[in-house]
């Protein structure tokens, strides 16, 4: 049996992200070869330092989630990396995150487990708290949440 493959495709290892949150402009599009061995390793790497997924409730994912995009800063969390790693619905988590956390979406071309071309798929980056609840925590004098 054959693996399908993009012979147009570069491979890199992540999104790279200037400090606004955005992607740097590179001048051409790369694609990422999101591997099961690029999985693994992501799963891997968030089990050796604690903040691999406990349980699936969704309590549970959010916090996670919010640990895991902290401690991978830039490099984020693609939509196949964070379905491996056990969440379900991944852009529906962020968008519950987003209340609280300002994350940014990048968007990538990979090629999947599969082997096949996927454009588009989405990088998850935590940036920090929004900036709006500081300034309003702030003004009112909230304290620590």
């Amino acid at each position: 049996m054959s693996k399908r493959t993009n012979k147009n495709a570069s491979t890199v290892g992540g999104a790279h992200v200037d400090q606004a949150g955005g992607p740097k402009a590179t001048g051409q599009s790369k694609v990422l070869n999101c591997s099961s061995q690029n999985i693994t390793a992501v799963c891997e790497e968030l089990a050796q330092n604690g903040i691999a997924l406990r349980d699936a409730s969704g309590f549970t994912q959010l916090d996670t989630l919010r640990r895991v995009l902290e401690f991978r800063g830039a490099r984020g969390l693609n939509t196949y990396e964070g379905t491996a790693a056990g969440y379900l619905r991944l852009a529906t988590r962020v968008k519950e995150l987003k209340d609280r956390w300002d994350i940014h979406a990048l968007r990538e071309d990979v090629i999947g487990p599969d082997g096949l071309l996927h454009k588009g798929v989405a990088r998850y980056v935590l940036l920090g708290r929004r900036q709006d609840l500081q300034a309003a925590q702030g003004s009112l004098n909230l304290g620590a949440v």
